[in-house]
């Protein structure tokens, strides 16, 4: 199972706030998207983007929403996670998604054989709030036209208490006029009422101050295709992490993929699903495998197996896949192989049925799937897999 690892660190001294492993949850949508890297038909090499979101709120000028909003799970879409609902699309800029730490940041993987093959690793990628937090003295929170509960300050600054006001988002409208240019009896009458002055652009013109809320609450990392804007994995956060300013969070993201596939397949599908190098398979066929193969374990190559073969059952080719997309998600054969005995005695018993691919003339194992009980085939009977071949990928 893949994981997302996650470090909060603080800008100026470089320490380390907060680390901690998320496992990940690979999303429906984006599954058929990593299969069709390896299995007909192929599509285009993805190319991958980390984010940073909290799916949660139901709006950006609400609280965040914990009895409703979108709930996290493998339903969870690449649009949920950006849209106008969420922190990062609720920073619909993007100079706001960079000066926050949310802009979505390029990712590589590099795949390797380590921990029995299979494994991949990106690059560390980092979301820093830019912004920096200058306290204003609180004579200057006191404008006449604002009640007395938005004007109050944070505790750390003056010793009120109660200061927390039911407001929204920080995105939601200014919270005060800026500077000495405001009339401090007519809010209409401002020469730059909004701007920041590290902003000389002017584009960041809906916020002077960040006092409620030092950042935005991120309860959520993905991973996407953004060739496609598919979610392709994501993990939630036990609780929210606020990216406050002078902080940045740096997540990277690393992954084995499991199931009854050998080290080969695994190291391979690595490599061209998510590395985007390597070869993909030219052909991928079938064939049942004697009982007197020793029990296979993920490192059990073709050259271990094509001894058990049995010479009068041929392989099938598996020219196309279908992607099934109702839980689990899947690929399928679109034919169902099958091989009658004309051999004139019995043949048998056959203990697994192998699938592997063709790789430039040589042929690589890609998994081995146990008949239990092992059967014999009689003369002139059928050996037929019950329905389509399938793979389903447990998880990366």
């Amino acid at each position: 199972m893949g994981r997302f690892l996650v470090r909060h660190v603080d800008h100026e001294s470089g320490a380390e706030l907060a680390r901690f492993a998320l496992p990940n949850l690979m999303a429906y949508e984006g599954i058929e998207y990593v299969y069709r890297q390896l299995f007909p038909a192929h599509q285009a090499a993805m190319t991958f983007q980390m984010g940073v979101a909290g799916p949660t709120p139901s709006y950006p000028n609400d609280r965040p929403n914990t009895g409703g909003g979108v709930a996290f799970g493998p339903t969870l879409t690449f649009s949920q996670c950006t849209n106008a609902q969420a922190n990062e699309g609720g920073c619909y800029t993007s100079p706001m998604r960079t000066s926050f730490g949310y802009a979505r940041q390029a990712l590589n993987f590099a795949a390797s054989m380590e921990a029995d093959g299979g494994g991949f690793v990106s690059q560390e990628v980092t979301f820093p709030n830019s912004h920096s937090w200058s306290p204003q003295a609180a004579a200057d929170w006191d404008f006449p036209w604002t009640a007395e509960d938005v004007e109050q300050p944070p505790p750390e600054w003056t010793p009120q208490e109660s200061w927390e006001p039911e407001v929204g988002y920080p995105w939601q409208r200014p919270r005060k006029r800026c500077g000495t240019d405001c009339d401090p009896y007519d809010p209409n009458n401002c020469l730059r009422p909004y701007v920041y002055q590290w902003d000389p652009s002017g584009e960041l013109d809906w916020l002077c101050d960040f006092r409620k809320m030092g950042g935005f609450p991120i309860t959520l990392a993905f991973v996407a295709d953004t060739s496609r804007n598919k979610l392709t994995a994501a993990a939630a956060f036990r609780v929210p992490v606020l990216l406050r300013p002078g902080t940045a969070l740096h997540i990277r993201y690393q992954a084995r993929i499991f199931g009854a596939v050998s080290r080969d397949f695994a190291y391979r599908f690595a490599r061209f699903a998510f590395g985007k190098a390597g070869s993909r398979y030219d052909a991928l066929y079938c064939r049942p495998v004697l009982a007197s193969l020793v029990k296979p374990t993920r490192r059990t190559t073709f050259a271990d197996v094509s001894p058990h073969f049995h010479m009068h059952f041929a392989q099938v080719a598996l020219s196309s896949w279908t992607y099934v997309a109702s839980p689990p998600p899947r690929v399928e054969s679109s034919n169902t192989p099958q091989w009658t005995n004309t051999s004139g005695a019995a043949i048998g018993p056959f203990a697994w049925l192998a699938v592997y691919g063709s790789v430039g003339g040589s042929n690589e194992l890609m998994w081995l799937t146990p008949i239990d009980p092992a059967v014999s085939v009689p003369n002139g009977d059928t050996l037929r897999v019950p329905s389509k071949v399938r793979f389903q990928l447990e998880g990366v």
